[in-house]
């Protein structure tokens, strides 16, 4: 290898690792109040359930579980996941990874060759964009506002890379309490996204961690099912699920759905690569489907996880300057901040830390090359509401010391 691909890809790892290296910052500062990560609040996790279960198919079932199995995913599991989110799905067109992250990197690596072009909304997610830059794929930025994805600068960029000659293989989205911002698409938005995309023969890849997660509001049809079902496409949308913010990210069981064809490359993959993903594991989170524990499981998420949304938004509206303005999501676990242009999200890092508060800074969560630093995001999901409370007064003595 010579030096110059050592240093990009050198590059990427130091990438991958800097909201790690910012939370990791933040443990064991005393009194720190971390808005920082990305993590369910461990008293979401049904721990007695799930240790139940695990004791008793090892016992059980061990002579089965604990042998190797199917690279795509064992089809119990992938039974329990069809009866959980579309009856008229088949074992085919389901694939089970190692997480959600792991089926982002196995559907691309089926398609981008280095140089193909992924457009994505921003802010985005830093693990879908460092796995995007890693298999080398030219990634254009598209701006979301407070409906989603802006269609107009989407087909606006896609005329844009075609004449200049570029293969677009994607448009990457998270229409759900987006991470970071919180934010969810609206049904005109995800009409006229799948529209483009089907016109100009570009896949979708929805990344869908949060939708489970609504405090108010009224569901939207995902994607992948407004494809098939008012497009009646199999093939416009690659649909990536998982149970990490249900259950317990340890527990790295996620899913992909689309058409069969595209799963028959993503197991061929994943037998290159992880041979077969915990056979344990999905048997315990099959039957945790098939016994019909998950619905009281969202519940008593969301009735965790709202009250700590309502007070962010409230300790927010109550303590930030008038020039500071926020999302206010109807889910998930994230709100994003935009500051006046002026501010640097990054310097205020470090002032917040003098202050033990943390956040993680807006620049993160650009492509390489388009950052933008007047944003930050906060987590509401792991924090007490006590902390939300002193934590968020801390953050507006920060900012309004910056504006004064």
């Amino acid at each position: 290898m010579d030096l110059k691909s050592l240093y990009t890809k050198q590059t990427i790892t130091m990438k991958s690792s800097m909201i790690r290296e910012l939370v990791e910052m933040t443990k064991g500062v005393p009194d720190l109040i971390s808005f920082a990560g990305g993590f369910p609040s461990p008293k979401t996790f049904p721990k007695h359930e799930l240790a139940e279960l695990f004791y008793r198919i090892v016992l059980e079932e061990g002579d089965d579980v604990l042998q190797y199995g199917s690279s795509g995913g064992d089809k119990d599991i992938k039974e329990a996941i069809i009866n959980f989110i579309d009856p008229n799905l088949k074992p085919e067109e389901v694939h089970i990874c190692n997480g959600a992250t792991n089926g982002i990197f196995y559907a691309l690596q089926t398609f981008i060759e280095p140089g193909d072009c992924i457009i994505t909304e921003v802010p985005s997610f830093l693990g879908s964009l460092v796995v995007f830059e890693a298999l080398g794929a030219y990634i254009v930025p598209v701006s979301i506002d407070e409906e989603g994805i802006d269609t107009v600068e989407l087909y606006s960029k896609i005329t844009e890379q075609k004449k200049a000659g570029r293969k677009i293989k994607f448009i990457y989205s998270i229409p759900d309490f987006q991470n970071p911002s919180g934010i969810t698409m609206s049904r005109k938005r995800r009409e006229s996204l799948i529209q483009i995309a089907i016109e100009n023969n570009i896949m979708i890849l929805e990344d869908d961690p949060y939708s489970r997660l609504r405090f108010s509001g009224s569901p939207e049809e995902n994607l992948f099912s407004i494809a098939r079902n008012q497009f009646h496409n199999n093939s416009a949308v690659i649909y990536i699920g998982s149970f990490s913010k249900l259950l317990g990210p340890g527990l790295r069981i996620a899913y992909v759905v689309t058409n069969q064809e595209v799963i028959k490359f993503m197991n061929s993959w994943s037998q290159k690569v992880n041979v077969t993903t915990d056979r344990v594991v999905q048997k315990v989170v099959a039957t945790y489907l098939n016994n019909n524990l998950l619905p009281a499981q969202i519940e008593k998420i969301v009735s965790i996880y709202k009250p700590l949304c309502d007070q962010m938004l409230q300790s927010l509206s109550h303590h930030m300057p008038a020039s500071v303005k926020w999302t206010e999501p109807e889910g998930g676990m994230f709100v994003w901040l935009n500051l006046p242009e002026e501010y640097n999200s990054n310097d205020l890092f470090q002032k917040a830390l003098e202050k033990k508060v943390a956040f993680i800074p807006g620049c993160k969560f650009f492509p390489q090359g388009s950052e933008k630093y007047n944003g930050l995001r906060l987590n509401f999901t792991y924090p007490t509401i006590d902390q939300i409370k002193q934590g968020v007064l801390r953050l507006s003595e920060v900012l309004s010391s910056k504006q004064a």
